[in-house]
C-alpha cells in the first residue's frame, strides 16, 4: 500500500536560475540539497556515470503537502535541446498549487515577468466546487498551476 507522495520532482536545465524562480518568484523556501553519485546513483537512474544535484522547496505555509525537488545531472549533462512536456504529453505534465488570491497572485507574478498560458479560468469540478485555475511557466518550460477554490463542494 502506497503512502502519501514524498516529493514532485523536476529535471532542471539550470539549477542556479530554478532554485531563483521557485524560491525568488514563487516564494518556496528551501529545505536542503543533496549531491548524489556514484554505483548507487548508477543504479538509481540507470545513467551511466550519473552525478545528480537535488534540491528540495516547499511553501512556508504549507507543511503538509509534498515539497518539490528540482534535479540537475551535473553527468551526463542535462540535454538542452529537448523540449519540455506538453499538456497534451503522456506522463507528468505539471505542478500545481493552491492559493487563497488567483487573481492577486496572477498579477504580482505577471508583474514579475511570469508568462501565463491566459488569465484564471473558472470551473466547476466535482468534489472542489467552483475553481479557479491558470496555468503558467517555468524557466525550463514545465507548465506550473495555480488553484483558488471559490465555492467549495456542497
Amino acid at each position: 500500500m502506497l503512502g502519501s507522495i514524498a516529493h514532485v520532482g523536476i529535471t532542471v536545465r539550470d539549477m542556479d536560475k530554478a532554485v531563483a524562480f521557485y524560491r525568488d518568484i514563487l516564494g518556496l523556501r528551501v529545505l536542503g540539497e543533496a549531491t548524489i553519485a556514484g554505483e548507487e546513483a548508477e543504479r538509481l537512474t540507470r545513467v551511466k556515470g550519473a552525478v545528480l544535484r537535488a534540491v528540495y522547496l516547499r511553501s512556508g505555509t504549507d507543511l503538509k503537502g509534498p515539497p518539490i525537488e528540482l534535479l540537475r545531472f551535473l553527468a551526463p549533462a542535462t540535454s538542452s535541446s529537448l523540449p519540455p512536456p506538453q499538456l497534451t504529453s503522456p506522463g507528468i505534465t505539471e505542478v500545481a498549487f493552491w492559493v487563497k488570491d488567483i487573481e492577486q497572485m496572477y498579477q504580482d507574478l505577471q508583474a514579475r515577468g511570469v508568462e501565463f498560458y491566459s488569465p484564471p479560468q473558472l470551473f466547476t469540478i466535482s468534489g472542489y466546487g467552483q475553481v479557479k485555475a491558470v496555468y503558467f511557466w517555468d524557466p525550463d518550460g514545465t507548465t506550473l498551476e495555480l488553484l483558488q477554490v471559490m465555492k467549495n463542494a456542497s
